[in-house]
Formats: C-alpha cells, sequence, structure tokens
C-alpha cells in the first residue's frame, strides 16, 4: 500500500485521467508445474522502469489504453511473489491532438531520390506468438527472404485469441526505399532494396492464408519506434498500402523530426491504411514525456475498464544467436 500511494503520487501530473494499481505478475503454476506467465519477475520490473510499456487492448498494437508506468518485486510473509505496476489510462487525461499542432498528417512527401547502402548485417525480425501463428507458415513465407530472418517468441498467455498478430522487423531505409529511387551506391544495393520490396509484397499477399491477421511491420526511425499496421485479408487492399509505404515512411521521417524540432520527441508512432482514401495517417504517437496525441479519442475511450488488456511481452527465442548479443549490447530493441 505504502509503494502503490506513493508511486501514484508521482504521476498524479495529469497526463493521465485514471491511475489504478494492478499485479502483472505472480508465481502461480499450471498444474504441471509450469509457470502461468514464463517470464522473469525482476527482468520484467527492469525493463518497464527503463521503458514504460504501452497497454494494449487484446494485444493489438493500434488500440492503445494507457502505460504501464512504474513496477516493483514483492515477497509475501508465506513466500508468494508478485509484481504490482501503475497503470496509466490516457482517458480523460492530457490528450494532444494533431490538428491542434498544427500537423499535416494527410501532407504528401515524396520518398527520398537517393538512398545509401543497406547496412551490411541488415536482417528480418518475425515475431509471433507459436500459439496464433503456425511454425510451418513462417517457414514458407520466409523461405525466399533476401536478407537472414531471425525469430522472436511473442507471449499473449491468451486462452482464445480472435486475432493472430506478425510483427515484421526491417530495417527504415528497406521501407522508404521504391522502384523510383534514383541513386543507390552500387548495383548490388539496388538489387538487395529492390528484392525486400518483392518480398514484402509476397508476404502480403500471404495474409490470405491466415485467419484473422494484423501484421505490424516494425520499424526504427531517429529515435522513435514506427508501426504500419495492415489488418485483415483483403491483399487487393494491402497491395494498394504496400505501394503507398515508401511515402507513408517519408512522412513519418519528416513529422519524428518536427516533433523534435519542436522538443516533443516522440518514442512511438503508429501509422493506419485508409481504405477508404487509399493513404497511410498517423494513428496516434506517444511522446518521450507519456504524453499521447490522436485525432481519434474514440481510439483510447474506456467505459469502463478493458479486461483484455496486454502488455504484449517477448520471449528472446532467436533464430541466430548474433541477435541475442545484439539485443544485450542494445545494438537492437527485443
Amino acid at each position: 500500500r505504502d509503494w502503490v500511494d506513493s508511486a501514484i503520487q508521482r504521476y498524479s501530473a495529469g497526463i493521465f485521467g485514471k491511475l489504478v494499481p494492478a499485479v502483472i505478475w505472480t508465481d502461480a503454476r499450471h498444474d504441471n508445474g509450469e509457470q502461468l506467465v514464463p517470464v522473469d519477475p525482476l527482468e520484467l520490473v527492469a525493463k518497464i522502469n527503463e521503458n514504460p510499456h504501452i497497454l494494449l487492448h487484446n494485444h493489438d498494437p493500434g488500440r492503445p489504453k494507457g502505460q504501464v508506468l512504474e513496477s516493483a518485486y514483492f515477497e509475501t510473509g508465506g513466500g508468494g511473489k508478485f509484481v504490482a505496476a501503475i497503470l496509466g489510462y490516457y482517458a480523460g487525461g492530457d490528450v494532444l491532438n494533431f490538428r491542434g499542432l498544427g500537423l499535416d498528417i494527410k501532407a504528401s512527401v515524396p520518398p527520398p531520390a537517393t538512398l545509401p547502402m543497406m547496412p551490411d548485417g541488415s536482417w528480418i525480425q518475425f515475431a509471433t506468438d507459436p500459439r496464433e501463428v503456425d511454425k510451418s507458415w513462417i517457414d514458407q513465407v520466409t523461405s525466399d527472404a533476401p536478407l537472414r530472418v531471425g525469430r522472436t517468441e511473442l507471449s499473449h498467455n491468451a486462452a482464445d485469441s480472435a486475432q493472430e498478430l506478425i510483427r515484421l522487423g526491417l530495417i527504415y531505409l528497406a521501407i522508404v526505399w521504391s522502384p523510383f529511387v534514383t541513386s543507390i551506391a552500387s548495383e548490388a544495393g539496388k538489387s538487395t532494396y529492390a528484392a525486400t520490396h518483392v518480398w514484402l509484397r509476397k508476404l502480403l499477399g500471404r495474409m490470405a492464408d491466415r485467419r484473422n491477421p494484423i501484421l505490424d511491420i516494425h520499424t526504427h526511425q531517429d529515435g522513435c519506434q514506427v508501426s504500419f499496421l495492415l489488418r485483415g485479408k483483403d491483399v487487393k487492399n494491402h497491395y494498394s498500402a504496400h505501394d503507398a509505404l515508401p511515402a507513408a515512411a517519408a512522412q513519418a521521417a519528416k513529422l519524428i523530426a518536427k516533433l523534435k524540432s519542436r522538443g516533443t520527441a516522440a518514442r512511438q508512432l503508429i501509422y493506419e491504411f485508409d481504405k477508404e482514401s487509399s493513404i497511410w495517417c498517423p494513428s496516434f504517437a506517444v511522446l518521450n514525456d507519456n504524453r499521447i496525441i490522436t485525432d481519434n479519442i474514440a481510439l483510447i475511450a474506456i467505459e469502463q475498464l478493458p479486461t483484455g488488456l496486454s502488455l504484449g511481452l517477448s520471449r528472446e527465442k532467436l533464430l541466430f544467436p548474433e541477435l541475442k548479443s545484439a539485443v544485450e549490447n542494445g545494438d537492437i530493441e527485443s
């Protein structure tokens, strides 16, 4: 109680509409003796306290409800172990909007005409929960990938997931490249970009094989994590989104730079494709000071506390060992 009271006081500046305590991990086990949530509690606490985790509705990266702001590890007198946390809900708090900040989120930004060589060691990361997406499908869609592929297990711990989250990690340069780029440092470099572009289009066609997929094209630009989300199995729509992706990536870079120049740097930016207008638009941005920017208040609204909240935990189970060392060295984010 003392920890909860003091922690809530630390976050009572009005950024969040509601602050609530919660237990986010316990040492409870299945009947077979395995942990219900197989995560190291001390690592979980360290990660949350270093960088607040977004609080999602049903593991959906496009449905933010708030943040897990701070956590602490406790043991009971009887030897039980648990992790408590303070959750901050956006609804009712200091919510900004793109229009109010004078940001034109539909402004057309052409992709760059020139790009450098794709860095040596560039790779593709696939992250899925194996209970949602079968390994054989991932083997199939990655068999002809032009870059090395690493795999990470997501851990949603949902009894019955209505969606299949597929997180695809790509270097930003591979997303912003388009066939209209006129200058690459070498022909070999140009071939790598083009092959990655073609492979991504083929992957979008393979979304038709899934039940109810959400594809999160996950990248980083100038200190900000950027996601481009595609939902469902409409391949024609996905191809339209693919054609518009380089311009969306260029717009994202400009938006990130603009926010940074104003002293309101963003750490996360989420884009979704508007099927009606056939353009990508930013759905929301989370700033380094924890505030959220969105023009869609319904996105964060909670009439009552949601029951399907998640942290989007990952397990560091990767296909090749050099990735694990890169995560540990801070070169890439897990």
